[in-house]
Parts: C-alpha cells; structure tokens; sequence
C-alpha cells in the first residue's frame, strides 16, 4: 500500500503568499487493492455511483464491500447530476466508480448536497481523479463546474493497467499537456496580472516530471502506470490548491473544448490536449519569449512523448479534420475570453494555423 498524504501537508494560503485561498479537502491518495484501501473506510452509508461498464469493473464490489446502494450513471449531463443529488440527500457520504464521466457526476452531486465524496478511478484517463472541478455536458457544451476534490482517492493499479490502452494513453496526454498550460498561466500573471500560485506550480511540474520521466526511462508497464496516476492526483492537487483549473488548463484545453462543441465523434480527452499541447508548443517557441529554456520540453520532445505514450501523431487517425483544428486554433480563445492565453495574446491567421500542423507533422 502506498499513501500519497494531502490535506495539512498542502501549505496554507498565508504560507504560500499567493493571495489564494487554499483548498486542502483531498486528505490522501492510496494505491493499493481494493479490497485493502476499502477496509480504511469507517462505518457509513455509501452511495456508489457507476455507469454499466464500471459496475462490472469495480462498482459491484464496491457496493458488496461496503455495504452500501448503486446508482447508475447513464450519462455526464449536468441533468443526470442534478437528478442524482436529489437521490442521495439521505446519505453520509458518495463514492464515484469509474472514469471521468462519473466522477464528475457524483463529485457534483457531493457538492450540491454537503456529503464526502470518495474518487475511485477505473481508468486512469484524465486528471479528474483528484480535483475540484466537475466536466458535464448541459443542452450539447462541456461546462466545468466547480465543486470540492474528493477527501480521498483509492486507485487499484491492477484495474488501472486492465483500462483500455486508448484510455491510459489519454492519461499520458492529459499530463504531457500541462507542459503548455502552465506557460499560459504564466502569461497571464506577466502580461495581465493574473493571481499565480507557486504551490500549484509546483504540483503541476511535479506531475509533468512523473510522466517525462516514465516515458523517458525503461520501466515496467505497471511502473509507468504507477508514476501516472500519481501525476494525475498532483495534477488534481494543484487544481484544488488554486481553486480553479488553471494551472492544468490553457490554450490546449481550448483547443479540445473547442472539438467537444464541433466534433459528434470526439477522441478521448487527454489525447485531444495532447494533440493541442503539440501544436500550441510550436506556438509558444514563436511568440513568447518565456517559452521553456529546460531541454526536453519543446515541441520534438513532446512529439516524441506522444508517440511513447501511444498517442496517434495524426489529426486524421483521431477523426479530427484539418478545417475544424484550423479554426480551432483561430476561434478557441472565444470559449473563455477572460482565461489569458497565447491564443488570446495573438490569434492566430487559419493560414497560420494550417501552417503549424504541418510543421509539427500532424497532417
């Protein structure tokens, strides 16, 4: 069993100077079986969460284990969450089994109703696993939403490694995109006096050290998923310190929000900010002067990351076309004018943008 331990161990608001408020709710994250990091649990009344797929996974033997009711998740409508909150008000606390999708539903649902929530992951796939922040689809556009970090998170590394491998890599994408979104957090507390927190930085370049060292090194499968999930939660870790999904979160997050809304057919999450951290790399190293001097960390590296991690390096093998990433790269910086950027530093021309694929070798 290994504990990754949170909550006072987070420096304070007043310690860190940054002007945030610190949120410290995530206590710790355990990597162990299942049926170890359950026994932690004291008596309670659960409400688990879990979609089809993720009862089969884990959710029934969550539900057997700690003697608690199920509840299907069918979709990660801000809907469905809203109807799950009304069902569980009765309950101490709530328990998401599963990925992203419903974990964000039963994080909500802890939030509006006051209950603990516990993050029990089935797909190490994105950062979710351990942060504030609940991604639902409301009448067809990804809203994020924000709400409380889990206390804890039990992450099984056995079902971390039975998640599809698309799944995993997503994850991998995910991380290796807080390359880009850390700079653009930095552009913004230099260039438009955004509130920046060095604890929160610290999180995310720890996460991005895990993952460029695991796929950098010759190491297990099962260590390589070790090192991610791990990445992941400090990745969560540095959202819940913030308070917002800032330090994880930048122009190649807009790039993927901006898929979710054209797209009917989407690649999974991390691989699509992977694919966008790619790109606005590229970006970066022409117009900001604060681009990384650390080796490793330019566009080639983050190519040749992608490419270790199994993510396609190809527009066209993940169902996206060139004129909706084109006009993503123009258009984005729209989804949230008030989150400072490259893009909203310089928007760039669709020729422009055309040009950049092809630099990267995306086309």
């Amino acid at each position: 069993m290994k504990t990754l331990r949170f909550g006072d161990g987070i420096p304070s608001a007043e310690e860190c100077g940054c002007g945030l408020d610190h949120d410290r709710t995530l206590q710790a994250a355990v990597i162990a079986p299942l049926k170890e990091s359950l026994g932690l649990l004291s008596s309670n009344s659960y409400a688990v969460f879990y979609d089809e797929v993720t009862f089969r996974v884990a959710g029934r033997f969550v539900v057997d284990f700690v003697d608690g009711e199920g509840f299907l998740v069918r979709a990660p409508t801000f809907s469905e969450a809203e109807e799950k909150a009304e069902k569980v008000k009765g309950f101490e606390t709530i328990i998401g089994v599963g990925g992203g999708s419903v974990i964000d539903v039963a994080k909500y649902a802890a939030y509006k109703t006051g209950k603990t929530f516990i993050s029990i992951p089935t797909a190490p796939s994105h950062d979710g696993i351990a942060s504030p922040t609940a991604s639902l689809f409301d009448k067809g556009r990804r809203i994020s939403i924000k709400t409380r970090a889990p206390v804890l998170a039990l992450i099984d590394l056995d079902i971390m490694m039975d998640a599809p491998r698309i799944l995993r890599a997503s994850g991998f994408g995910d991380i290796i995109a807080k390359i880009v979104s850390i700079k653009d957090w930095q552009l913004g507390r230099d260039e438009v006096g955004e509130p920046y927190c060095k604890t929160a930085e610290s999180c995310t370049l720890r996460a991005v050290r895990l993952v460029v060292e695991a796929l950098s090194k010759p190491l297990s499968r099962r260590e390589r998923i070790e090192s991610l999930v791990e990445a992941l939660v400090y990745s969560g870790v540095a959202m819940m310190v913030a308070g917002s999904s800032r330090p994880a979160s930048g122009s190649e997050h807009l790039f993927s929000h901006y898929l979710d809304m054209n797209l009917r057919h989407r690649a999974p999450h991390g691989i699509q900010c992977a694919i966008g951290a790619l790109v606005m790399a590229r970006y970066h190293e022409i117009h900001n002067p604060g681009w990384w001097r650390r080796p490793g960390y330019g566009w080639r590296n983050i190519r040749r990351l992608m490419i270790e991690a199994g993510i396609p390096v190809s527009l066209a093998e993940n169902g996206i076309p060139l004129e909706i990433a084109a006009r993503a790269l123009v258009e984005a910086a729209e989804i949230r004018p008030n989150r400072y950027t490259i893009l909203h530093k310089r928007r760039p021309s669709l020729e422009e943008a055309i040009q950049l694929f092809r630099e990267v070798g995306l086309l």
